[in-house]
């Protein structure tokens, strides 16, 4: 919906998702959330998108994140799964639920289901920001959902050059000089450098295959393809697995289904990867 529609457009959005979109879309998605919570415990919980587009999505959770931490959605429709970053919190809806900003390191996977057309140059805003660590500012444009998240709190995460580390950004009252506009191009191979982070998630999982062979494993770490996992158990190379990721004891098992692509012994057990698989 662009700012001044009707609110009453907002309920055909969802029979409209083969439609080319630039703007926000205010749709509730069926998604799971995989990550480390703010005390980096590891977790997984389904949810729904509060909006999105194709830079990033609004969502509901239980679970407290960290700001610039990598998260793994999944859309439950089209079991297409893939990486974002915490942008920054919103307010709290109701108990502990609150809202988060979080925006997509591959803007173009598709994820949403939907075709979005490029928006109009110049729309994406620009803003003074300074590190609230080093005081360094720079005029940066902004993503939809971090400029959201600005707006709400006052308050961005992003990597500081100078600082050498994620801190937080916000808006800055210097004056503006040719150092800060020249300071806020693009550096390369940066999008680079953040989709090769890997979530390194230790969580149980409970690990079973045809054979009935089973096992309450420990993950090394996990991506939007396949995960790693160690276990004292043996389990071969094309095995066709059901993991119930994270695993425990009193909760509804959800499986998905996995492939072992590769093991290596290890000094705590062995290590498999494993391919996640779609159900035929």
């Amino acid at each position: 919906m662009r700012l001044g529609e009707p609110a009453s457009n907002e309920g055909k959005v969802t029979g409209e998702l083969n439609r080319r979109r630039s703007d926000r879309i205010l749709a509730p998605v069926r998604i799971r959330i995989i990550g480390n919570d703010a005390s980096g415990v590891s977790f997984a919980e389904e949810s729904v998108t509060v909006s999105f587009n194709q830079q990033g999505a609004r969502i509901s959770l239980t679970h407290s994140l960290l700001p610039d931490d990598i998260v793994l959605v999944k859309n439950m429709a089209n079991d297409i799964e893939e990486e974002f970053r915490v942008v920054g919190g919103f307010q709290y809806v109701f108990g502990e639920r609150r809202e988060w900003g979080i925006e997509a390191l591959n803007p173009k996977s598709g994820i949403w289901g939907v075709e979005f057309s490029p928006p109009p140059e110049g729309l994406q805003p620009k803003v003074l920001i300074e590190c609230a660590a080093c005081k360094r500012a720079t005029q940066s444009p902004l993503s939809s959902i971090e400029y959201d998240v600005l707006l709400s709190t006052g308050l961005i995460s992003r990597h500081c050059e100078r600082c050498g580390e994620t801190t937080r950004w916000r808006p800055s009252e210097q004056a503006v000089t040719p150092e800060m506009i020249l300071s806020s191009a693009p550096k390369p191979n940066q999008s680079e450098r953040r989709k090769v982070r890997r979530l390194r998630l230790v969580m149980r999982i409970r690990v079973r295959n045809s054979w009935g062979v089973t096992d309450v494993a420990q993950t090394h770490d996990v991506s939007k393809a396949g995960l790693c996992f160690i276990s004292p158990q043996r389990f071969s190379l094309g095995d066709e697995i059901h993991i119930v990721l994270p695993f425990a004891d009193q909760q509804v098992p959800v499986e998905t289904k996995g492939l072992v692509v590769w093991s290596a012994e290890g000094s705590s057990g062995r290590f498999y990867g494993v391919k996640y698989l779609k159900d035929k």
